[in-house]
């Protein structure tokens, strides 16, 4: 497995193109904006099958390249959770310069679900608090979690916007304690990071009830 990144505006918002190497099938994991065209001439340059799009969650940082995919044909992967924050006029709401793409979700994908990506399994989890359909995922042979808004380095996801929940954050970030300190962590935004350099403040933020705040 091979990962790559690529970053977009306005709050440096990553995508990542997850590569089988053996097969050359491939996925992206959310699509900011202006990074579609770069994944896609990655794609086409190396002769992959891109075969997904994964949005971990519909927050328009997210999803404003997703129409470039599917004019493409390449099917969203999403919760249907998320569908009534995708249909939101968001830009608008933060007053932003932006059209909201219309999503269409191809693949309905939630808690329990595994995909496979080549020889890989990855395990699908519902992580809800930033968002209400929030979803990570999971690969236990490959120690690593394309973790979307959970948890950055030293941090997590906003529970102070429309359908975050501080409670169910705090339930989400306490699943990642169970696994190895070194899992590889792909967030949203910032730098990667494993769950062993967050394990401190983590445990520590979570042995308070109410740790996780507005």
């Amino acid at each position: 497995m091979h990962i790559e990144r690529w970053t977009g505006p306005p709050v440096d918002t990553h995508t990542y193109l997850v590569i089988d190497e053996t097969g050359g099938e491939a996925w992206a994991i959310d699509a900011p904006l202006q990074t579609a065209a770069a994944v896609l001439d990655r794609v086409r340059s190396e002769g992959l099958r891109l075969t997904r799009l994964v949005l971990t969650h519909g927050h328009f940082d997210h999803i404003l390249d997703v129409g470039l995919y599917q004019s493409a044909g390449i099917p969203v992967a999403a919760s249907p959770l998320e569908q009534s924050m995708l249909d939101a006029p968001q830009t608008a709401l933060f007053g932003l310069p932006y059209d909201m793409p219309a999503v269409r979700i191809d693949e309905a994908v939630g808690e329990g679900d595994r995909l496979h990506l080549g020889e890989d399994a990855w395990d699908v989890w519902h992580v809800p608090g930033h968002s209400p359909g929030h979803v990570l995922l999971y690969c236990a042979a490959e120690n690593t979690v394309l973790g979307g808004d959970l948890l950055f380095r030293g941090g997590y996801g906003r529970v102070d916007l429309p359908g975050a929940d501080p409670a169910a954050m705090a339930a989400s970030l306490l699943r990642l304690l169970d696994l190895p300190n070194e899992t590889r962590v792909c967030p949203g935004h910032g730098p990667e990071v494993t769950l062993g350099s967050e394990r401190a403040w983590l445990e520590a933020l979570l042995s308070d009830p109410a740790g996780v705040v507005l």
